[in-house]
């Protein structure tokens, strides 16, 4: 998928998709002229040895937000792996906020992603993923999960991380569900980062947020249940979309 700016909005300029992945839904929220764009997929859930590509694409001084239309549930079976790849051209801003993972018992997932933004650009991108199907008791039944998020800015290695589980830890320390939140953009963060910092501390999580380098924001969450975690996700983002200028969101992910 490619974004372009056609009189001034941002619009869909060229798409792709095969099954799984159902057509794109592009919609405009509000006035801000910021739309929103839905990546679907009917099948209702990645299998075993499934390999999904999704590319986007943002050129100069587009403004988008990309999410998925609900959690990714992974069902048991071999290595399924997804690849985003994310490409910003200069003073383009982009929000990618996927729906949580759910890993389903014996499943077995790798979830690659790769963020290449020019100096210019704006990212506010989160992974959330969850420690399985809580209400059916598969707490960390999954086989392996793998997540990888890279941050590429202006052809210099930004940020990196992710997480590496298998079957039967409990490396959440009680949790069920976390996040990384990473807001990258040209210009001083510092602020922003205290302000992310206070308002997840003042939430029934445990969570924290820093700016380890110019121009970057990294918030990291451990949250007991669904709602906790996406009061902290909308939460943040309606903070940094305020810190840098931005219209406030028109409506929260995963109705939270």
């Amino acid at each position: 998928m490619r974004l372009a700016q056609r009189h001034g909005v941002t619009t869909i300029a060229r798409r792709f998709s095969q099954a799984p992945f159902g057509p794109a839904q592009l919609t405009f929220p509000d006035g801000s002229g910021i739309p929103e764009i839905q990546i679907t997929n009917p099948g209702g859930g990645t299998l075993g040895g499934d390999h999904l590509d999704l590319e986007v694409v943002a050129e100069a001084g587009c403004r988008a937000t990309v999410a998925t239309q609900a959690a990714t549930k992974v069902y048991r079976g071999p290595l399924a792996v997804q690849r985003a790849e994310l490409r910003l051209a200069p003073n383009a801003f982009l929000e990618y906020l996927p729906h949580h993972v759910i890993p389903y018992a014996s499943s077995n997932y790798r979830q690659e992603t790769a963020v290449d933004l020019a100096a210019s650009a704006t990212l506010i991108a989160w992974e959330p993923v969850s420690a399985g199907r809580l209400a059916l008791g598969e707490r960390f039944a999954f086989s392996t999960l793998s997540t990888r998020l890279r941050v590429v800015r202006d052809g210099i290695l930004a940020a990196v991380d992710g997480c590496e589980l298998v079957q039967g830890e409990e490396p959440f320390g009680g949790y069920s569900y976390t996040a990384t939140v990473f807001v990258v953009a040209p210009r001083d963060l510092r602020r922003l980062a205290d302000e992310l910092h206070a308002f997840l501390t003042t939430l029934p999580l445990y969570a924290s947020a820093s700016a380890p380098a110019d121009g970057l924001v990294a918030a990291r969450i451990l949250a007991g249940n669904a709602p906790a975690l996406y009061r902290a996700l909308n939460g943040s983002r309606a903070i940094a979309r305020a810190e840098l200028g931005l219209p406030l969101p028109p409506r929260s992910v995963n109705g939270q």
